[in-house]
């Protein structure tokens, strides 16, 4: 469980690093930031909070 919270942390920072490292002004790498860190905080957030965690077994 604690793996999906440390993706989405990971994804919130490759989402911002653009601006806070300095190089937004480059196009091509500001939105492959802004995509993949998106895609890692979906991905991250669907895992969290979209399984039921009710102890039964998937028949």
């Amino acid at each position: 469980m604690t793996k999906n919270y440390v993706i989405l942390v990971l994804g919130i920072w490759i989402l911002v690093s653009p601006w806070t490292l300095g190089f937004s002004s480059i196009a091509i790498m500001m939105w492959s930031n802004v995509i993949s860190g998106t895609i890692l905080i979906l991905i991250s957030v669907w895992e969290i909070f979209g399984k039921e965690e009710n102890g039964e077994s998937n028949q």
